[in-house]
């Protein structure tokens, strides 16, 4: 077995951070359409709900790679 790179293993923690937050916002999306659709057969009023939650960005990803390598790189 060969060791990856330090290219490789800065790919494999975006990647990772990625599909972090990708299973957080499918989450937080589920989660928010749930509970709208629980309020609407309520019958509440759903006029000043909270916003849907955003999409991440290409920064978000950076900060979450950064974070996991920081934990990887702690001794």
């Amino acid at each position: 077995m060969t060791a990856k790179t330090p290219f490789e293993i800065r790919a494999d923690l975006i990647k990772l951070a990625q599909e972090h937050l990708e299973k957080q916002y499918a989450a937080n999306i589920r989660f928010t359409t749930e509970a709208y659709a629980k309020l609407v057969e309520a019958g509440k009023d759903t006029t000043k709900l909270m916003e849907m939650p955003k999409y991440f960005s290409v920064q978000d990803i950076l900060d979450q790679a950064q974070e996991f390598y920081s934990f990887v790189s702690k001794k």
